[in-house]
């Protein structure tokens, strides 16, 4: 299984939309995907499971998988776009709390993702130091950071390579890292190309309204439309 998060330490960046609509771009192309919450704030969630009672969503959270209450397997919901969903929640901020004193869930949790019955799981993650944040940095093969022409997503860029660091240093295995154009104009998808100084995606996502429709309404965006292939091309780059 290739593992592929989504991070940023900048709220609304536009993070968990790249997450989402890359996550339902593979599974368009095939490909057997989960995507999984580990954001408390549960956007992806909700988008992706705007249908299930919350009981059901609650019952197959990311929370009760971390703190053992169900495995992690058990908690694969089906959804409407053709992939697998382990919930997020707001019982998601107790985690970390709870699992203070267990430095081996940064060990198990990778290992449980990667023998879940998928070819690739996307994560969401919070936009902060979390323990869910850690989890999905240790299990991670690549991590994107969307990032704008502002400097706050670029500081923000800068943490989660910084923490990456220490992972690797954890595991001894390197994760790559891209920066992703997110929601720019194409002028300024052009000016990040010129002086940012780190890897970038060669896919950019520039503004659109079928995006930002798609995600409030909860509904997948529109095969062969600009936006569709955008996020279809990224999908392509992630799983190099």
């Amino acid at each position: 299984m290739r593992v592929i998060a989504f991070s940023s330490l900048k709220g609304g960046c536009g993070k968990t939309t790249a997450a989402l609509f890359t996550a339902e771009a593979l599974a368009s192309a095939g490909r057997r995907v989960i995507a999984v919450d580990a954001d408390a704030n549960n956007n992806l969630t909700d988008a992706l499971a705007r249908d299930e009672s919350p009981g059901n969503i609650e019952v197959h959270s990311l929370y009760r998988a971390l703190t053992g209450r169900r495995p992690l397997a058990d908690c694969v919901i089906p959804t409407a776009f053709n992939l697998g969903l382990i919930s997020g929640t707001p019982s998601l901020a107790n985690a970390g709390l709870e699992l203070a004193q267990d430095p081996g869930i940064c060990m198990r949790f990778p290992a449980e993702l990667k023998a879940l019955d998928a070819e690739v799981a996307i994560i969401d993650t919070a936009p902060a130091l979390t323990l869910e944040l850690t989890l999905a940095l240790y299990a991670a093969d690549l991590v994107i950071v969307p990032v704008g022409l502002s400097r706050w997503t670029v500081a923000a860029y800068q943490v989660i390579a910084d923490r990456l660091r220490m992972v690797a240093k954890s595991t001894g295995r390197p994760t790559r890292l891209l920066a992703l154009p997110n929601i720019v104009t194409e002028l300024e998808a052009e000016t990040l190309r010129n002086i940012f100084d780190r890897p970038l995606t060669r896919t950019s996502i520039f503004k659109s309204a079928a995006i930002r429709n798609a995600t409030n309404n909860g509904k997948a965006l529109k095969e062969g439309g600009q936006a569709w292939t955008w996020y279809s091309n990224l999908a392509l780059e992630v799983m190099e």
